[in-house]
């Protein structure tokens, strides 16, 4: 024991311990020195791998950022350089990514693929402002909605960005898979040094204590750094929530209905389905199914017409094989048919239908359609209307002379159509000098704008031939252009014939005068010799008489030389008559036609009481005509009546009216009126054949010999002159022995 104390008192045993607490000591902190060492170099390769998991998600951040915006410029079509920062920012992150990797073979080989994507994706977004910034000048009007044509190259270009962001995905999962497993890894050994280091001892607890401060620092150093790595994946998740809601909101603005699929497979991977993922609410406007019920649900449990019309064969090709596919055909959705256009693309994990409905458009091509075959059929109709009308129909703008015009117009002139340019200098040659000026007003462009212009103007063909041409035209405006635009007609005819009705009306007025000077020779010099061979014949006979020296059967001949003299004035009062009534200028006035007819019985009277003629009438109207020619239509008919009577019976009269519409008017005749008065005057008379129902009104025709019946045959003819002088018709009807009936249509205004 003494020698134990001596020994434990000694010097040296001290300068031993010494130097075994020291060699401890230095033991103690070059195994805490090389704990500490271990662990810290465990705590930057944490940190290492931390540094490159944020950097892995930075890069892959800059190729969704570059989609984002792709997808934004093509639906609110605005021109943006953000891609292409976006992109130099992405290159710089793949350089830092390059330099963490550099002791991983095989992270180096996946970023050299990320940068392959990167130059790809670097191309895209160089076209895009090539071509778009070309396109954008065409493109400068706004538009009130973002209509997609899924054929066009921005549309295709996206596509390309979408398939390379998907491939940048699939890259950056296996750096952070490979970087997530190196990190638990390191995470195991450095939990395994943290419990290696002694602590039987105060020195190794200090020791320990002193390794464990220092690494407590490192560790929240770089804790600090690890929640800089947070904030900026949690920034970049922001900004792809606020992605997702901006592409949500433009799918339920949008009229088209988008739907995202996955496939639905069997045991044997072979697609039997597809399953709504998601859908815009489109489809409740297009097919009339909610929204929230057709999501999670089969695509053939609720559209099973898929599998007839192709669209289900060719989703599942796109799935397959990545190739975008199209697809129109005919829906019928609550009674309705439709016309639907799919565009199919692959996506991530799934396809991405876009269903435009087409109805409206192909109903507006069948309508465009049927517009341009009645276009080309009215154009058709307008060419040979032209021709046969004579007609050219021109466009001349008055501010240059440039003119459009029809083919006729340059057959008009004898030429073949589009023979020359038609311009004011070039049509000038072929107008008269002497109608020059006539035509150069037309080119006067400050005429009011909606004022019309006519005149006539003559012009020279090829075959030096005059033409008169009558021009109608209207000025407006054609893209604030002042236009006349109108036709111009061939009259030459038309001036031909007014010349000869010309020449026709001077004859006829040389005539006319001729006619009434043989009217007053009529009246006055052809009666008056009549008269005196009345009168002395009568004072023949006087004379004779009283000297009784007249032979036996001169009397007879006496009074055939009465009745022929009284036969021939009376032909003649009536010729005079007839062609004297389109003279009469009287105004119509209202006429009792009842009152009309008292007047005539009264003027007849002897003869209707020689005669027992009994006249029926009542409720006659009160008409528009000319009071005289009106009962002497009256007593012509009436007379007519009683004249033609049988013998061996009393005639008997009818006059009956009614109003008729002239609609309602079977005869065919010239109706000015609505409304007619139908007047009849029916006797029972000896009639005649219905073949002459037409005859017996002209002049000078006869039914009847002048033995059994007398007259001049111009009666008639003197009522259907004043029925058509008051725009009215009259016919007969009659039956051999069974009377007769005259019909006149008046008109009531």
């Amino acid at each position: 024991m003494i020698k134990i104390k001596l020994l434990i008192g000694s010097a040296k045993t001290y300068v031993i311990l010494l130097i075994l607490a020291m060699a401890l000591l230095l033991y103690t902190v070059s195994v805490g020195y090389k704990q500490v060492n271990r662990l810290h170099k465990t705590g930057d390769l944490v940190s290492h791998t931390l540094e490159v998991q944020r950097a892995i998600v930075e890069v892959s951040a800059k190729f969704l950022e570059v989609e984002t915006i792709q997808l934004k410029k093509l639906f609110e079509q605005e021109e943006s350089n953000l891609s292409a920062i976006t992109v130099t920012e992405m290159g710089q992150s793949l350089l830092r990514l390059k330099n963490l990797t550099q002791d991983n073979d095989a992270q180096q080989e996946r970023v050299k693929a990320l940068q392959l994507l990167h130059d790809k994706i670097k191309i895209e977004i160089d076209t895009t402002i090539s071509v778009d910034s070309i396109g954008a000048i065409d493109s400068l009007v706004p538009k009130d909605s973002v209509v997609i044509n899924f054929s066009k190259q921005p549309y295709k270009r996206n596509q390309r960005i979408s398939r390379i962001v998907a491939e940048s995905q699939v890259i950056k999962d296996r750096m952070l898979a490979e970087e997530n497993y190196l990190m638990v890894a390191r995470k195991e050994e450095y939990t395994s040094q943290s419990f290696l280091t002694p602590m039987s001892s105060l020195l190794v607890a200090l020791t320990a204590f002193g390794i464990f401060l220092i690494g407590f620092v490192s560790i929240y150093k770089q804790k600090g750094e690890i929640q800089e790595v947070n904030n900026q994946v949690h920034l970049q998740n922001k900004k792809l929530q606020e992605t997702e809601e901006f592409l949500k909101g433009v799918y339920k603005s949008s009229n088209n209905v988008i739907s995202h699929f996955e496939p639905v497979k069997d045991a044997h991977n072979n697609i039997i389905d597809f399953q709504f993922r998601y859908t815009s609410n489109a489809i409740e406007k297009v097919t009339g199914s909610e929204q929230d019920d057709i999501i999670g649900g089969s695509l053939l449990e609720m559209y099973p017409m898929v599998l007839d019309n192709g669209l289900f064969a060719l989703m599942k090709k796109c799935y397959i094989s990545g190739d975008n596919q199209e697809h129109e055909s005919i829906y019928t959705f609550e009674g309705q048919k439709k016309y639907i256009y799919n565009t199919i693309v692959k996506s991530a994990n799934g396809i991405t239908n876009t269903a435009w409905d087409t109805t409206k458009v192909k109903e507006a091509e069948k309508n465009l359609q049927k517009l341009n075959e009645d276009l080309s059929l009215q154009n058709t109709i307008f060419k040979e209307a032209e021709n046969v009308a004579g007609v050219g129909s021109f466009i001349w703008y008055l501010d240059d002379g440039s003119a459009t015009v029809s083919d006729n117009f340059y057959r008009i002139l004898g030429v073949e159509p589009n023979s020359f340019d038609v311009t004011f200098n070039a049509y000038k040659k072929y107008v008269h000098p002497d109608d020059a000026a006539i035509f150069e007003s037309l080119s006067i462009n400050d005429i009011e704008k909606g004022a019309s212009t006519v005149f006539t103007y003559r012009v020279f063909t090829t075959t030096n031939a005059i033409k008169y041409l009558d021009l109608k035209g209207k000025y407006i405006e054609i893209d604030n252009r002042p236009v006349s635009v109108g036709i111009v007609q061939d009259i030459t005819g038309r001036v031909e014939k007014d010349r000869a009705l010309i020449e026709s009306y001077e004859k006829l007025k040389l005539s006319n005068e001729e006619l009434e000077s043989f009217n007053r020779v009529a009246s006055h010099d052809l009666q008056e010799p009549l008269r005196k061979i009345q009168m002395f014949i009568s004072r023949i006979e006087d004379e004779a008489e009283a000297e009784n020296t007249l032979p036996n059967g001169v009397h007879g001949y006496f009074n055939k030389i009465k009745a022929a003299t009284f036969r021939m004035r009376e032909l003649i009062q009536n010729l005079l008559s007839y062609s004297r009534i389109d003279k009469v200028n009287s105004k119509f006035e209202k006429i009792s036609l009842g009152d009309a007819i008292a007047k005539v019985e009264e003027e007849l009277s002897q003869l209707i009481k020689d005669t027992n003629t009994e006249i029926v009438y009542d409720n006659l109207p009160v008409i528009l005509g000319i009071p005289f020619k009106i009962e002497q239509l009256c007593t012509n008919l009436i007379s007519n009546s009683i004249k033609y009577r049988k013998a061996d019976t009393a005639p008997k009269i009818h006059i009956v009216s009614k109003t008729m519409r002239g609609a309602e008017i079977k005869e065919n005749f010239s109706k000015t009126s609505e409304y007619y008065s139908k007047i009849s005057f029916t006797d029972n008379g000896i009639g005649f054949d219905p073949e002459f129902a037409s005859n017996i009104f002209e002049v000078f025709q006869r039914l009847h010999s002048k033995n059994e019946y007398s007259g001049t045959g111009i009666g008639l003819s003197i009522c259907k002159k004043i029925v058509e002088k008051h725009n009215g018709y009259i016919y007969a009807i009659g039956k051999k022995d069974h009377g007769s009936t005259f019909v006149i249509y008046l008109p009531v205004n």
